[in-house]
């Protein structure tokens, strides 16, 4: 075989490689999203999710050490769809605005929907925030730039005249509790309405407090 050809097939042994273990993540993640969701997170275990996946102890071992650490890389599956507005970003200090209702209605549609795609996930991020402190940190982390981007718009209308007088650090951490809690209860059927109907509220609610 000339050197080339070894070459060639090196390359393709490295990308079957890669294929295989992103096919293996992907059965991994898809296992234990139907594993939490019948069980719930304190009866669910790494035996459990192995057997639903169709993989051996020693396959798991290689990609998480627990199913904490499987929740946690979910989490930031998660998140990363989050990143994909310009305005969750660090990188955009002015963020969105938010003057008109339908500025903030488009806002919190997007984010419904991406709580929506993982609905399956963040009640268990949420779950586990009460019984783990490092979970209970990961929750504040994903709620921060929500609650930074509330506090900032707050402070801005305050100086301009245009809200309340409220203190914006805690009523940001309202705002994003109300909404994030909110959007729980829908999902698990304890709040039953119309989801556009929801999020009109909402962002009625939101805009009030931002605008008046």
């Amino acid at each position: 075989m000339s050197k080339e050809s070894r070459a060639e097939a090196s390359v393709r042994g490295v990308r079957f490689a890669q294929d295989r273990s992103r096919e293996t993540l992907r059965r991994i993640v898809e296992a234990a999203e139907e594993v939490f969701a019948e069980h719930g997170y304190d009866r669910t275990t790494a035996a459990k999710i192995i057997s639903r996946a169709g993989i051996g102890h020693g396959t798991f071992w290689l990609y998480f050490r627990n199913k904490d650490d499987l929740l946690r890389y979910m989490l930031q599956d998660m998140i990363g769809e989050f990143e994909s507005f310009g305005w969750f970003r660090d990188d955009e200090p002015e963020g969105p605005s938010v003057r008109s209702l339908e500025e903030v209605e488009g806002i919190i549609r997007g984010v419904m929907e991406i709580f929506a795609r993982y609905s399956n996930i963040h009640p268990l991020i949420v779950r586990a925030s009460l019984d783990s402190e490092d979970f209970r940190q990961a929750l504040e982390e994903f709620n921060q730039p929500f609650v930074s981007i509330v506090e900032r718009k707050l402070r801005e209308h305050l100086e301009k005249g245009l809200c309340g007088d409220l203190d914006p650090e805690v009523t940001a951490q309202i705002i994003v509790t109300m909404l994030e809690y909110t959007n729980l209860q829908w999902l698990s059927g304890g709040l039953r309405a119309d989801r556009d109907v929801l999020i009109h509220d909402l962002s009625v609610i939101i805009h009030h407090t931002l605008n008046h």
